[in-house]
């Protein structure tokens, strides 16, 4: 089945996410997009490499537990966390940042365009999915997309120039969702500078695109990059004048030495070391103590970096380009949302090899699972849209009273954990009764916010038996 699957999946899931867009009137203009690791532990065989069929690597884990075989996972999320698209990658220990392709890709097959044109949507992701190489993709696909570059030099060295030509920070009116409540003087103030820039076509000199580059200063985010900076030098200041105290002592006696102390004891692995220099001094004139540390602390790179504390890089292509910066922000702020959905697949799934022989089923059984987390993100949607328009949570839900409008789908599904049907049937092995549980007050609650009839009902229904 596994085999058959594999073949057709994009054509299925596309049917599935149009009937749900349909029915459940699913949000599918914003996707969220990420990816993650999926590991299949197991003695899997040499695969030779099929062209479009992801390739498996051996590996270690995040955890640094050696496993038989990795496979990466790239999804993208739409209204309500809900997974819009999804694609198993070629192994490997790190996230992919090459999951373009197989996008546009599923995006022909599925027929995407059918129900919602490609330039409708907005593709929002970390610092993975706006790479250069992705980014053509999308402009070439006529999507928009929004997400985060990491400063290079090139990028201060604009930012610089942007404001000695005049432009100014201004305010962006964003405020984040868990602040709302705050007064506004207690608020994280973000400002922005923003500026347009061409991206040409390399296969194709005529084409070019206009891409937003706007560079957002948080003042929180300032704060703790300043704090963190600050405690990180005044750490290792510390180190280094213990250390300046242990020279010529114990085997405190080499250069190499206490320049290996210095590294291991003061600088480790904290990223305020590169403001400091250190110089191990010989002096022969005095035999008892010969050597000296040395430090000094670069000043004006600290300075220079104090400058573009909590300040990050946004591009904005496609439709997304011609939004405003606040705008932009607003909408880059909602990317939390994929990590919710990745919860629902980041578990142990226990499969026996024998029958995941190939990648093309592992990426089926992939598809399967990804069904269910549709379904589970269908129902938390669903119970959570009808709590809110109630304003009345369901009681009895959650532990110590605790009630929530927005209950995940894990809690929905444990109420019914004691749930039970019995099933009689005769010496020939046909039912003849089926006898359902009585539903607690809870589980009423919930089936009532979904919709649906009690369990009799629905056992009922002739093409469910």
């Amino acid at each position: 089945m596994l085999d058959a699957i594999y073949d057709q999946r994009a054509f299925i899931w596309g049917d599935l996410i149009a009937q749900a867009a349909r029915i459940y009137q699913v949000d599918l203009r914003r996707l969220h997009a990420d990816t993650m690791a999926l590991t299949f532990a197991g003695l899997f065989a040499d695969q030779p490499a099929v062209e479009g069929v992801p390739r498996l690597e051996a590996g270690y884990n995040p955890a640094g537990e050696w496993l038989q075989q990795l496979k990466l996972f790239a999804l993208a999320v739409g209204d309500g966390g809900l997974p819009v698209w999804f694609a198993t990658l070629d192994g490997g220990t790190g996230d992919s940042t090459t999951y373009a392709p197989q996008f546009a890709a599923f995006a022909e097959h599925a027929r995407l365009a059918n129900f919602l044109p490609l330039e409708e949507i907005i593709l929002l992701g970390d610092r993975k999915m706006p790479t250069a190489e992705n980014q053509l993709t999308w402009l070439r696909l006529g999507l928009g997309y929004i997400g985060p570059v990491t400063l290079q030099d090139q990028h201060r060295q604009t930012l610089q120039e942007l404001l000695a030509a005049g432009q100014r920070w201004e305010e962006l009116p964003y405020v984040a969702q868990r602040e709302a409540h705050k007064p506004r003087q207690e608020r994280t103030v973000y400002w922005g500078v923003g500026h347009i820039v061409t991206v040409d076509d390399p296969d194709d000199p005529t084409r070019c695109w206009s891409v937003r580059h706007l560079y957002v200063r948080s003042e929180a985010l300032a704060a703790r990059e300043a704090a963190r900076r600050q405690n990180e030098m005044e750490a290792i200041e510390a180190e280094l004048q213990r250390i300046q105290g242990l020279v010529n002592k114990y085997d405190y006696t080499t250069p190499e030495i206490i320049a290996q102390r210095v590294q291991s004891k003061a600088f480790k692995k904290r990223r305020a070391q590169k403001y400091f220099t250190i110089a191990v001094v010989n002096h022969p004139e005095r035999p008892e103590a010969p050597l000296e540390l040395r430090y000094s602390v670069d000043e004006q790179q600290v300075r220079q970096d104090a400058e573009l504390d909590g300040v990050y890089l946004l591009v904005a292509g496609g439709k997304a380009a011609a939004f405003s910066d606040g705008e932009i922000l607003a909408e880059w702020k909602g990317q939390h949302k994929v990590e919710h959905c990745f919860r629902l697949v980041n578990q142990h799934f226990l499969v026996a090899p024998l029958f995941l022989k190939t990648p093309q089923r592992i990426a089926a059984l992939v598809f399967l699972i990804m069904v269910g987390a549709l379904v589970a993100g269908l129902i938390e949607r669903q119970v959570r849209r009808m709590l809110a328009e109630r304003q009345q949570p369901i009681a009895g839900l959650m532990p110590e009273g605790r009630d929530t409008l927005r209950p995940t789908v894990a809690r929905l599904f444990k109420a019914f954990a004691d749930y039970s049907l019995v099933q009689v049937k005769d010496g020939q092995g046909r039912v003849v009764e089926t006898r359902f549980a009585r539903l607690n007050p809870v589980q009423a609650q919930i089936l009532e916010a979904l919709g649906l009839p009690q369990p009799a009902a629905i056992f009922a229904q002739p093409t469910l038996v």
